[in-house]
């Protein structure tokens, strides 16, 4: 037995095998004089509250005539007001990020901050909505379902990207009487539906199609339904007082209950995913999932905030949670419980008042202590009184001593601990959040950090992070924006001091984010003062350029060396500011100078000749020109795959070739001259102008060839090209006209007739003056060779070699082994037979075997001469 004084069971109540509390959370006095004359929306995870004066009722009204719409926390702390000036609200709620979303009768949506200021991202539910006006609506946190009055159904699934989509079309006699949603992470399909009450029929309306189920209820009509908070559950209500309890995809009927009274309640809610709640003026009804109850008095109306694991309900003067108790808090303190989290409970009692029965106690559970110890754990968790929170935590550190090494996780309690310490925290009514431990674990504790941030309590999300072991960043940059917004009359300076003082030191402070709030607040100077403590070019630069600060931005890119950042400068001045003036900013940066420049090379030639015209730079105006040239020959020489088509044959050019050809002879002739004009280009100069008139060979070539094959060549390549298409006399034109040297042409020549292989032209051009005496015959036999030449012409100009050793190396080389054997036995030079012998490798070594054994056709004088030179092959 648990200790009487600290039991929460007397203010328990037991509905089939599970038992409920109704707590107090707060005591609250609205300023309103009655909730029921009144619109409120409640955030869940203990959430703000927010009311207006419900303009469809009848009420008496004193002072200002518009309504005011006002937020609380659940403590009935008030956050923020503001007068409400729109179209008659036709539904509101709060969104995931505790948003508040107000939808008026003409689908406009607005949205709100918890203290009441309006938010910039609003959005309308279509022209449709505008012209014919909201009939139903239900809203919720990630979005809001809208029937206008001609019962067509528009959605809105994600409020970061509000684009309005219309459901599919459905027919319907009269108008429904209720609506739900059933949010698509929670459908088959991954898509939105929407539940309508039409009759005694429920529709269920998605992008494809509307279903009609009409069986499910008999011939009552639908007046109210609730979806479960995860979705898999439907509570209808009816007129004839039944409460139908299905799974959402209308398959099965779970339960149904009869309240024997055909009176409708004025609200239905889930209380966790386990029962349902209805609420008349007086009377609260908890109905349980085989047909339980559990009947409730309230003293005024009250407004239903269903949870994940429980309800809140507010009334005028309390604020009060109707929660399933949770499992490990069952344990604990079910009447007569033996479990072993409640025997460890009464050991710690009796420990405390000192009675020996406590060892006797602890000694019956020794094998579960383990599960005692983390029962527990859970249980001060998972209760809201500090007082019993503290005697569950030395139940089971009292426990814990007793637990063999390694059966408790070392910081279970520690965990608890900070957990406990957190839910409190935001449980005092300074604070107003009254969060649970199965609220805290569904939200997350990031998420929770954030929504602090939010509404201003940043030095509690600061603790609970730095407790958590959460990242404060964010925390801190908040902080920051909202000391901005707070100090409209600090000076900039005063006000960077102060902002520095307190974040200086701390890791990852999003400097950035800070300056980029004083900017869109219109405190330039101080966003610049800011920017000046940001780490990150990448963030400091784009704001920095923002701020009208280029040349800063260009400088903080430099520093970085990030070719984008200091591109991104680089633009914004070369816009902003007269050419002289950007040129003298480059001229004083080398890097950006040459980025800039490079980039205008391939992008802007005729702005970068500008540029250099303007600094006299006659050099650099010439290479523009030669690369303006090389752009222009490849666009006539390179092909185009565009412009081929059956009326263009191979090797002709292409249309607007010829006005390429001309502007890249001016080209050509202006670098000529732009060289000139330097002391150091005489050189450049000369080779300009002597490329200018190799394109002006090609083209007369061209046309006289009647073959585009010429132009953007080079010289060595046209002087081929004439020798390929039998032109010997313009080759030698060429020769003259360029001074090709006698022993360069020779080379070009010879290879030109190989590549083509007239064979008999390549044996005439050797036996030319000439030719040979520049080159040798060495050239020719590698063009041979090179170009697959037949082996009986190869060895004509083999044979023609001065030098026995020579040749007998070559006629190895094309494989005519015999030759080469008579010219290394003819040599008589025992290491030049070596090499030989190694160049003919084994294949040769056997066709020689075999065509010089004795008898063999080749045994000769040549064997004596092999035997004489005192050299053999193995």
């Amino acid at each position: 037995m648990v200790a009487v004084n600290l039991s929460p069971a007397g203010e328990w109540d037991e509905c089939g095998n599970h038992f409920y509390q109704r707590s107090t959370l707060y005591e609250v006095d609205w300023p309103n004089s009655s909730l029921e004359s009144c619109r409120v929306a409640c955030a869940a995870y203990g959430g703000p509250i927010a009311m207006i004066r419900d303009e469809r009722k009848m009420v008496q009204v004193s002072g200002p005539q518009k309504p005011v719409l006002q937020i609380y926390t659940a403590a009935g702390r008030q956050l923020g007001s503001f007068a409400w000036e729109q179209q008659t609200i036709a539904a509101m709620a709060w969104t995931l990020h505790e948003e508040l979303m107000v939808l008026d009768q003409a689908g406009e949506v607005k949205l709100y901050s918890m203290h009441g200021q309006q938010l910039s991202h609003q959005f309308s539910m279509g022209a449709e909505c505008a012209r014919e006006g909201v009939l139903q609506a239900c809203l919720f946190p990630r979005g809001l379902a809208v029937m206008t009055k001609s019962h067509h159904l528009w959605v809105v699934t994600d409020l970061a990207e509000p684009r309005p989509r219309s459901l599919a079309p459905l027919a319907l006699a009269s108008a429904p009487q209720c609506i739900a949603v059933i949010e698509g992470r929670h459908t088959n399909s991954g898509s939105i539906e929407v539940l309508l009450g039409a009759g005694s029929s429920i529709n269920v309306v998605d992008e494809d199609s509307a279903q009609e189920h009409n069986n499910l209820l008999g011939s009552s009509s639908v007046t109210s339904m609730a979806v479960s908070p995860n979705g898999q559950f439907l509570a209808v209500f009816t007129q004839d007082g039944r409460l139908v309890v299905l799974l959402a995809d209308l398959t099965r009927t779970l339960s149904e209950f009869s309240t024997q009274s055909d009176a409708q309640p004025d609200q239905m809610g889930w209380c966790g995913t386990d029962s349902v709640v209805l609420v008349w003026k007086e009377l609260m009804l908890m109905v349980g999932p085989l047909g339980e109850w559990v009947r409730y008095t309230v003293e005024s109306p009250c407004i239903l905030a269903p949870e994940c694991d429980g309800i809140r309900m507010i009334s005028q003067t309390s604020h009060e949670l109707l929660r399933r108790v949770p499992d490990p808090l069952a344990d604990v303190f079910r009447p007569g419980s033996t479990a072993p989290g409640a025997l460890l409970f009464d050991a710690r009692c009796l420990f405390d008042g000192e009675e020996a029965r406590a060892d006797e106690v602890l000694r019956s559970i020794a094998t579960d202590l383990p599960e005692a110890v983390a029962t527990c754990a859970a249980a001060a968790a998972a209760d809201y009184s500090p007082a019993r929170q503290a005697a569950l935590l030395k139940a089971a550190v009292y426990g814990r001593a007793f637990c063999n090494v390694g059966t408790v996780p070392p910081d279970l309690l520690l965990r608890a601990s900070i957990r406990l310490r957190i839910l409190n925290s935001l449980r005092d009514p300074s604070v107003g959040v009254p969060l649970s431990d199965a609220e805290l674990t569904a939200l997350s504790p990031a998420v929770l950090v954030d929504r602090l941030a939010n509404s201003r309590r940043h030095l509690l999300a600061l603790r609970m992070a730095t407790a958590l072991e959460l990242p404060t960043n964010k925390i801190l940059s908040h902080w920051a924006c909202a000391k901005v917004d707070a100090s409209g009359d600090i000076s900039d300076e005063e006000l960077q001091e102060a902002l520095t003082g307190k974040l200086r030191g701390q890791p990852g402070v999003q400097w950035a984010t800070i300056a980029r709030h004083a900017q869109a607040k219109g405190r330039r100077p101080l966003a610049a003062l800011l920017l000046e403590h940001e780490s990150s070019a990448a963030e400091q630069v784009p704001l920095l350029l923002g701020l009208g600060e280029e040349v800063k931005g260009l400088d903080k890119g430099l520093e970085a060396g990030d070719a984008d950042l200091i591109y991104l400068a680089l633009f914004q001045l070369w816009r902003s500011r007269p050419l002289p003036s950007f040129l003298q900013l480059l001229n004083a940066r080398p890097l950006a100078r040459a980025l800039f420049f490079s980039y205008a090379a391939r992008k802007e030639p005729d702005l970068l000749k500008q540029i250099f015209a303007t600094m006299n730079m006659p050099d650099s105006l010439a290479e523009l020109e030669i690369r303006s040239a090389i752009r222009l020959e490849r666009g006539i020489s390179m092909p185009d795959a565009a412009a081929s088509s059956p009326a263009q044959a191979p090797g002709t050019r292409r249309a607007g070739a010829d006005t390429g050809s001309l502007q890249a002879l001016q080209c050509l002739s202006r670098a000529s001259d732009l060289f000139g004009q330097s002391k150091d280009g005489a050189w450049q100069a000369k080779a300009a102008a002597e490329w200018r008139t190799l394109r002006q060979v090609q083209g007369e070539l061209e046309t006289e060839k009647g073959q585009a094959v010429f132009l953007g060549t080079s010289l060595a390549a046209t002087v081929r090209k004439c020798i390929h298409l039998g032109d010997r006399r313009s080759a030698n034109k060429l020769r003259d006209k360029f001074h090709i040297s006698e022993r360069r042409f020779a080379w070009l020549v010879l290879n030109a007739l190989a590549e083509i292989k007239d064979w008999d032209g390549l044996e005439a051009f050797s036996r030319e003056r000439k030719p040979a005496p520049v080159t040798g015959y060495e050239p020719f036999i590698g063009a041979c060779k090179n170009n697959s030449a037949p082996n009986d012409r190869t060895a004509r100009f083999i044979a023609r070699l001065p030098d026995a050793k020579h040749k007998a190396v070559e006629y190895a080389a094309i494989s005519m082994y015999q030759e080469a054997a008579e010219m290394a036995a003819q040599s008589k030079d025992s290491d030049m037979l070596s090499k030989i012998q190694g160049i003919v490798g084994s294949a040769s070594q056997a066709l020689y075997a075999e065509q010089h054994a004795p008898g063999g056709r080749h045994a000769s004088a040549f064997d004596r001469d092999l035997k004489a030179s005192g050299t053999d092959f193995p």
